[in-house]
């Protein structure tokens, strides 16, 4: 099955879409797309001798491990036993934000889906001194245009599936090396911030649409 932009536009897929079809995730979609600088830099990872796909799978694991920290201390204000650097980073964000605004959460590790599009899990979903932001937690060294649009998705999902808009998004890098942060704001009542969202949102469509199609392709290939 191919789909169209008519077929997002009139909603005509199944609410249990995700359940019955599969639907690729956010995550999986993005990375459909910069795979250049990512063999680039495996192929520099192996000229030192080092294996790329294991140090994916370390950076992954660590990623898990601080989300997992944050969510159970969110949950049960439970810390982990062994350190983690990253949730240090963002105990101090806490210490920082946390406790000098009036926050409360509103949800957390949500999974949604967007009908024939995609789904995905967002971190947090906070109401900030009354008004909603959704957040994500990044361990990368680099913050970069497709954490923006993993937002745009969730946003999407957001609105599709809860009817809720948000006022703004953020996205959290907790260092790993040394308890800092830094943090990305995006503030929908400003103009240019929320017509760079709704671009990112128009480009995550589009970029849905054709990694669908080319899925299709791969898999009625006839020869």
């Amino acid at each position: 099955m191919i789909f169209n932009s008519e077929d997002i536009k009139l909603g005509s897929f199944p609410d249990n879409w995700y359940e019955e079809y599969k639907l690729p995730r956010v995550t999986k979609i993005l990375s459909f797309i910069d795979s250049e600088g990512l063999i680039d830099w495996a192929n520099r990872m192996g000229r030192c001798g080092k294996d790329n796909k294991e140090i994916l799978k370390n950076a992954g694991d660590y990623g898990t491990k601080t989300h997992t920290a944050i969510e159970k201390f969110l949950k049960y204000q439970e810390e982990p036993v062994d350190r983690i650097i990253a949730f240090d980073s963002f105990k101090k964000w806490y210490n920082d934000v946390w406790t000098k605004n009036d926050i409360k959460i509103l949800g957390q590790e949500e999974t949604l889906f967007a009908k024939g599009l995609f789904a995905g899990t967002y971190d947090l979903l906070l109401n900030i001194n009354g008004k909603v932001y959704l957040m994500d937690f990044k361990t990368s060294n680099h913050v970069g245009y497709k954490y923006c649009m993993q937002l745009a998705a969730y946003r999407y999902m957001l609105r599709e599936r809860k009817n809720l808009e948000i006022d703004g998004a953020i996205v959290l890098q907790v260092d790993k090396n040394k308890p800092k942060y830094t943090e990305y704001f995006l503030d929908l009542s400003k103009e240019s911030d929320r017509l760079y969202m709704e671009d990112c949102e128009r480009a995550m469509i589009m970029l849905t649409m054709l990694y669908h199609e080319v899925y299709w392709l791969k898999n009625n290939f006839p020869f």
